[in-house]
């Protein structure tokens, strides 16, 4: 979510969900992805103005404490697990072209490569339009 969102709304309705998510299931909630530009509104837009708009929005969040934190993950991995690619839930309010989840699914997979890690991703969203 934008800073310009996030202040319009006082909360991240997204984050709060994957908050739970986390405590529930037991699994880290890490803030992997960065938003590169405000967007506007997706609900005022065409599924071609969404489509274009999200191209690029997001990129992986290369904060050292960050990646650090997910090192750190990948290393305490059960034996079981290692050699296999790490598996991601997005986790997002509204899903309407597919378009945030596809910007954020690229993203995450271009900074797991990064670190030579492949990664399934998969989304999780509360609605549909």
């Amino acid at each position: 979510m934008s800073a310009a969102r996030l202040s319009e709304r006082g909360f991240n309705q997204a984050e709060q969900m994957a908050r739970v998510l986390s405590q529930c299931r037991k699994v880290p909630q890490l803030p992997l992805l960065v938003r590169t530009h405000h967007t506007g509104k997706q609900s005022f837009k065409s599924r071609r103005e969404r489509l274009a708009d999200m191209q690029h929005a997001f990129t992986g969040n290369t904060d050292p404490e960050v990646l650090e934190s997910l090192r750190n993950q990948l290393n305490s991995r059960p034996i079981q697990f290692l050699g296999r690619p790490l598996q991601i839930i997005i986790v997002d309010d509204i899903y309407t072209t597919g378009s945030t989840i596809r910007a954020c699914a690229t993203a995450l997979h271009q900074l797991c490569g990064s670190l030579g890690q492949s990664a399934e991703i998969y989304s999780l969203t509360w609605a549909r339009s």
